[in-house]
């Protein structure tokens, strides 16, 4: 970690992002996300072995592959937006978080450097943050889509929460070996355990992160061997390991004309409501992010003030016939 370019904080490894993160959580006062800088680090890696991997890469790769440009954009929209959800991204802030996967010449061993990525987010956060808070935001993100501690955390937790499911140990006591984390490395997991607790979002993150680590030990095929992030894994260990996959939830479209029939103003820069469509009289919680027009905003506020009807279109996820979360996108009033 220095100050090279004239007062910029330059992280240049993952020791230095965890001494700077740790620097921050302890209330440093002097840290500024406005002057991060990134030689080096982040970069994600994977490096596979087996049968389907001398100098080829297998198709069943790239859906997880996928997910890791998938983490990084969903964590870019939640800094940037507060929602993570996909759909808010433009198109240009897709191209300028678009990941460049490296495949090393004879090899299959896949690097990707995160940290015009990592930029892009630092820009949103301090946008939407103080300095102290978007550094922890930035520095986490990064951290957990890239350590292998956070990776080793993950493994250990899958390990013991696997042998409570069966009620018996796995047969994993070599990957136990590898994956048994330091004092340094408990001491760290501390660390992130306290910026989650001063962000809460950042555990959605970190959800999402584990999910992609999920889908890359489903990858494997007998006789495979993935080192991500520095920690090697055989494609036994893995399929003992890995969680089955949930139930993913549906976005839907919802338009018509609304009743407000409950406002809560503290949720940030935005405000959370409860609606009820007229034709059918479907009602559910949609929040009103900060950047909704100011018009838009203001149909809303009126229609609940006089209890008069507002046409809305709504982006919502339903998951098992509930809706789980839900965006106003656009507000009229009725025409």
């Amino acid at each position: 970690m220095g100050d090279d370019d004239g007062n910029a904080l330059v992280i240049r490894s993952e020791e230095d992002a965890w001494d700077t993160l740790e620097a921050a959580v302890s209330g440093e006062a002097s840290l500024d996300a406005a002057r991060l800088r990134f030689a080096g680090w982040p970069v994600w890696s994977l490096d596979a072995k087996g049968h389907d991997w001398q100098s080829t890469v297998p198709t069943r790769i790239m859906p997880p592959l996928l997910d890791v440009q998938k983490d990084i954009n969903r964590a870019f929209a939640g800094v940037r937006y507060g929602d993570a959800n996909l759909r808010r991204l433009r198109d240009d802030e897709r191209d300028e978080l678009e990941v460049v996967v490296k495949v090393e010449k004879g090899s299959s061993l896949f690097t990707a450097d995160l940290s015009d990525q990592l930029i892009k987010i630092t820009e949103a956060a301090i946008g939407r943050m103080n300095g102290v808070e978007a550094l922890i935001a930035v520095l986490s993100i990064g951290l957990m889509i890239t350590s292998p501690v956070m990776y080793k955390a993950w493994l250990n937790h899958r390990i013991k929460e696997k042998e409570l499911q069966s009620r018996a140990e796995l047969d994993s006591k070599n990957i136990e070996a590898r994956i048994q984390q330091s004092q340094e490395e408990t001491r760290r997991m501390e660390i992130m355990r306290d910026a989650m607790t001063r962000q809460p979002a950042l555990r959605s993150v970190e959800e999402d992160v584990q999910i992609t680590a999920n889908r890359f030990l489903k990858a494997t095929r007998p006789g495979d061997r993935f080192e991500t992030k520095g920690v090697p894994v055989t494609a036994e260990e893995a399929h003992e390991i890995a969680q089955p996959e949930r139930e993913h939830s549906k976005v839907l479209d919802i338009q018509g004309d609304f009743a407000i029939i409950g406002n809560r103003t503290d949720k940030g820069d935005g405000f959370r409501v409860t609606v009820r469509r007229q034709s059918d009289q479907l009602q559910f919680v949609a929040d009103v992010m900060g950047d909704l027009p100011p018009n838009d905003k203001q149909a809303i506020q009126d229609a609940e003030w006089s209890k008069s009807l507002v046409t809305l279109s709504i982006e919502a996820e339903m998951l098992r016939e509930k809706i789980s979360r839900a965006s106003v996108i656009s507000a009229k009033p009725v025409k």
